[in-house]
């Protein structure tokens, strides 16, 4: 009895497994009025999809104890957000398949708003500072299929200093070019996406055509965003 108690004892005073983290990575999701439920959905299941992908999954676990720290939420107008998963430490597929379990979980309310982009940057670049792991990187990857057109501009909170030692990538859904083009060329969130959001050494922007393509687009940007961690990690 003595001897099980002495082994309990030790077991809770041992020290948590340590974890070394190579990337804080933020998802900040576009949930304005242009996305509707159909394609919220397609936006979430997508992110599941792309968490699937052995390559991906790697990445963000290349080895025991050596992972990325993963925050996701989504925004519209200036602070309106709705949290996905809060900051996680991804050491382990267990993990791993909690955290694509929240994006495959019924939404609690569609949200409705225009796009605050500027806000959405804003909110995450201070969760960065509050994060509860200290990382090799800090990265911010924000999907939208429309610029801003309400609340301050990134380029405030850039210049202000806020977004320093971060990586700000954007993924840009993109269907009507034709129509940008011709007709509603301030509508295109390309441009505003190449010159408001990308930031920080290596930063970039990619495009897809819809929703229903966003799953593959996701994953080629997470194995982007993390391959310089997997490429450390396998040296």
């Amino acid at each position: 009895m003595i001897r099980l108690i002495a082994a309990i004892l030790i077991l809770f005073a041992a020290p948590a497994a340590a974890f070394e983290c190579h990337t804080a990575l933020i998802l900040a999701l576009d949930a304005s009025d242009s996305v509707d439920p159909e394609e919220a959905d397609l936006q979430r299941r997508g992110i599941a999809t792309a968490l699937r992908d052995p390559d991906v999954a790697a990445a963000l676990n290349p080895a025991e104890g050596y992972g990325a720290l993963f925050m996701a939420f989504e925004w519209t107008n200036p602070g309106e957000t709705q949290m996905i998963a809060d900051w996680t430490k991804l050491d382990g597929p267990e993990a791993i398949a909690a955290l694509i379990a929240r994006f495959e979980r019924p939404v609690r309310a569609y949200m409705n708003g225009q796009t605050g982009v500027g806000a959405a940057l804003e909110f995450a670049a201070q969760a960065h500072r509050k994060a509860p792991v200290r990382c090799g990187r800090k990265v911010i990857d924000v999907s939208g299929d429309g610029p801003g057109n309400i609340g301050p501009t990134p380029r405030i909170y850039r210049d202000a200093g806020l977004f320093d030692g971060l990586v700000i990538n954007g993924l840009v859904i993109r269907d009507v070019i034709e129509d940008y083009a011709i007709q509603q060329p301030t509508r295109d969130p390309l441009p505003y996406y190449q010159e408001f959001v990308r930031h920080g050494p290596g930063a970039f922007v990619m495009v897809t055509r819809n929703y229903k393509e966003y799953a593959e687009a996701m994953r080629e940007k997470l194995l982007r965003e993390l391959q310089p961690s997997l490429a450390e990690a396998l040296r």
